[in-house]
């Protein structure tokens, strides 16, 4: 008998086989235990080395010994007629076969716990809404008639990764995980990727597959977990499709973590891939090496600017510099930085707005001068030159260039709707508005965004939809009570303009001090108040004539109720202050309004300005916004 049949019959391999699954099971099941109790580097290393010793000694021991029914005996002892190592060979397949199985169930485990929990958010602060009107009947959902999905585009949507790490301070990491991969996706042409505001509200929670993804309007989700310890990092990503469940795709990536920038890249790649989305080429590796903390705190910073709430705007503002103190060209968060500044009037009175578009412009331009193509810091020059400097052309230009760099960037589309709606050509802010809230479902500021273009149309039905459905995302989002003022005001219901008050008192924020003067005025001019609110608008042009309220804001009071004259002197005020707010075209749309006003004819002669209505008139904006009870149904 040859020495490899020799091998055979004393059961070498089969124990050499055994040793090795067993091994690989005991070493799995080690890994999730050591990190769950944040055990270091050294004592996987140790088990390791140990388990390769041990199976050197089992073949050893294989080779030299052998068990008899008198018990284990060296195998030159142990009569040939009378061994029982075929007895000894059954029994390791079926101790094989076992570990096999359980290796196995570790396995399926392992890939099947990583996704993340989902639930439908609770509505709340919800405001009745009217029955519709003949010759407009309100049929099917928002969801389904403002954000149809396109059935034949490919579209995916990267929910947050769940950190599995013992240390919870790894959660931004785990986040920043799934929003850099989420950036690179935005950038493949045909792709429609879901906005983070939209995918992470399904963070930590529980829901089917299916529904996230009609939720979301996409036909793939990617979801995965981040295992962080010590100077290991793992990475499990896996592609699913929403309609049928199956799993697509799935991969785990071992690396260093100063590599996660690459990684980022490789999964993204990895993915469209698999969706057959690069038609020219691999997605081009933008990876660079960022501080781990000024990566973290880029990522707090962009968090709390999505929020658009004011406190949260700040916060975000003094997070993003600090993290550009740690590494001061880091273009993305200089970008995030300018966003929050150019975004601010819309939220805030605490900065004027010329002061805060012009911090704006400068962040941006610093983003520019490092990264020539980063969309986001052009879509916020695009702001600026509209809404500072009246340059409407360059700003379509800006934003038209941003988007053909990523046509799923959901702010370079919002930001062009707004354009389009402050020039008054309503279809087209329409589709960009329509394309950011598809892009972002279930974002607010998509929805009231879109209800902006709903409102020009006067489908105030449709604007009130919109409003509640945001304030069930996010029952403090104070834009939304917006909506619902100007709309019960326009279809003259002061009952339902009582409710709303009611509402935003009783609203988790309370009632904010931005933006809710105009709506206590129209609450007390549609019941009869009229003494009050003139006593209110006096006091609110006395504050904007000594700087301390927007002159901007008190304009829109002041057309509201149809006193020409002051809202042009505020006008003025405003176009000297470099402070766009007006330009929204609700209450202050064009001369036509007030042709005897002189104060109103001046504002609309100055450069800028009067390019402005011409704009407006060939794109045939109604030059008569409403006024209280103007489209009351009978």
């Amino acid at each position: 008998m040859n020495f490899f049949d020799e091998l055979k019959r004393r059961n070498v391999f089969r124990v050499g086989f055994a040793y090795a699954v067993v091994g690989w099971l005991v070493a799995q099941v080690a890994d999730l235990a050591l990190e769950s109790f944040g055990a270091p580097d050294w004592v996987m290393k140790t088990l390791l080395f140990l388990i390769m010793l041990g199976f050197l000694a089992a073949l050893f021991i294989a080779w030299a010994y052998e068990i008899t029914p008198e018990g284990v005996k060296r195998a030159e002892d142990v009569d040939p007629n009378q061994t029982i190592v075929h007895q000894t060979g059954r029994k390791l397949d079926r101790v094989i076969i076992v570990v096999l199985l359980l290796a196995v169930s570790l396995l399926m485990f392992d890939r099947t716990r990583v996704a993340p929990e989902v639930v439908h958010q609770t509505p709340s602060a919800k405001i009745t809404e009217p029955a519709a009107a003949p010759g407009n009947t309100v049929t099917g959902s928002t969801e389904q008639r403002e954000t149809k999905t396109i059935a034949e585009e490919q579209s995916v949507a990267v929910l947050p990764f769940v950190n599995m790490s013992s240390d919870p301070e790894q959660e931004y990491f785990s986040d920043g995980i799934s929003e850099e991969i989420l950036n690179v996706l935005t950038r493949i042409p045909n792709l429609k990727v879901a906005a983070r505001t939209s995918s992470f509200q399904f963070k930590g929670k529980n829901l089917d597959i299916a529904d996230i993804g009609r939720q979301l309007q996409v036909n793939h989700l990617l979801e995965g977990s981040v295992r962080k310890a010590g100077n290991t990092l793992r990475i499990t990503a896996q592609l699913i499709e929403t309609d049928t469940g199956f799993h697509l795709w799935s991969q785990t990536f071992d690396r260093n973590p100063e590599d996660v920038f690459a990684i980022q890249d490789e999964i993204a790649a990895a993915i469209a891939t698999e969706l057959r989305t690069l038609f020219s080429g691999e997605i081009a590796n933008t990876s660079k090496v960022i501080d781990v903390q000024a990566y973290e705190l880029y990522l707090k910073g962009r968090g709390l600017v999505a929020r658009r709430r004011e406190v949260d705007l700040f916060e975000g503002i003094d997070t993003l510099k600090a993290s550009i103190e740690i590494e001061p060209a880091y273009a993305p968060a200089m970008a995030t930085m300018a966003k929050a500044y150019a975004v601010l009037p819309w939220f805030s009175f605490r900065i004027p707005a010329g002061e805060a578009r012009e911090l704006a412009r400068q962040w941006a331009n610093k983003a520019l001068e490092i990264e020539p193509e980063n969309v986001e810091a052009m879509a916020v020059l695009g702001i600026v030159y509209s809404e500072s400097d009246l340059n409407f052309a360059g700003a379509l230009e800006l934003f038209e260039k941003a988007l053909k760099l990523n046509p799923g960037n959901v702010a370079a589309n919002n930001f062009l709707g707004d354009l389009y709606s402050r020039t008054g050509d309503i279809p087209m802010a329409l589709k960009y508005e329509s394309r950011a809230a598809e892009l972002d479902p279930l974002g607010p500021v998509q929805l009231t965004d879109l209800a902006n273009i709903r409102f020009l149309q006067g489908d105030y039905d449709k604007v009130i939809q919109l409003a509640n459905r945001a304030l069930s995302l996010d029952p403090s989002f104070g834009n939304a009570y917006q909506h619902l003022f100007d709309s019960w005001f326009a279809l003259g219901d002061a009952e339902q303009l009582t409710n709303a008050l009611q509402a935003i008192d009783s609203s988790p924020a309370g009632r904010p001090e931005f933006g809710i003067g105009q709506s206590l005025l129209a609450f007390e001019a549609s019941h009869g108040n009229r003494t009050q609110a003139e006593k209110t608008f006096e006091d609110r042009v006395g504050l904007a004539r000594t700087g301390q309220l927007p002159a901007s804001a008190v304009a829109s009071d002041a057309a509201l109720f149809g006193n020409f004259d002051i809202a042009g002197e505020m006008l003025l005020q405003a176009y000297r202050e470099k402070d766009g707010t007006w330009l929204f075209p609700i209450w202050v749309r064009l001369p036509e309004q007030a042709p005897d006003s002189e104060p109103w004819q001046e504002f609309w002669r100055q450069p800028g300005v009067r390019e402005l209505a011409e704009l407006r008139r060939k794109n045939g904006l109604d030059p008569h916004p409403p006024s209280f009870g103007s489209m009351a149904r009978p």
